[in-house]
């Protein structure tokens, strides 16, 4: 059946059936929602490829700041620890020390508690106090002095460390 005449073109093709303003609408909202879903995933991974970039920098900084923590702690190994003197506290040692109390924990000395004296200055502590101190810190608590061992001492028995004649 031939199509009336106001539908057809001039060279006799009927033209394409107009879209639906429904379907416009539709096409509008699908463009839409897509837009919306690819800055969601650039939102959404945004972060995750800067956290990408940044680790290994991050990282590093960690590895360093840890190096030289490390390599700047001057305090003793518990190996070492067990070199210095060490000895329980009794009432005859009251008469030979002046400090009542240790000055790491404030607490006061009691019969038979371990106790070290520190070989430089002469300060008295807890063993567990000190020896707490001591593995951070290699100085007395009190008044900050090297503390040394007994291979520390000058080899000819001035009682200066080797180290201050540039010997180690």
């Amino acid at each position: 059946m031939p199509r009336p005449p106001h539908q057809l073109h001039h060279d006799g093709t009927s033209p394409p059936p107009p879209q639906k303003p429904n379907q416009k609408f539709l096409s509008l909202i699908l463009k839409s929602i897509i837009m919306l879903f690819l800055t969601s995933v650039f939102f959404l991974l945004l972060p995750l490829a800067s956290l990408m970039l940044l680790l290994p920098l991050l990282l590093r900084h960690r590895y360093h700041r840890r190096q030289s923590h490390d390599s700047s702690s001057s305090g003793f190994s518990p190996k070492l620890l067990r070199k210095l003197p060490q000895f329980r506290f009794s009432k005859q040692t009251t008469h030979t020390y002046f400090e009542a109390d240790c000055a790491v924990c404030l607490d006061g000395f009691r019969q038979g508690q371990w106790c070290r004296k520190l070989d430089g200055c002469g300060h008295l502590f807890h063993r567990k106090c000190v020896d707490t101190w001591l593995v951070k810190i290699a100085a007395c608590p009190v008044c900050r002095r090297r503390v040394c061992l007994d291979e520390d001492k000058s080899i000819w028995g001035f009682g200066t460390r080797m180290t201050e004649f540039g010997l180690s």
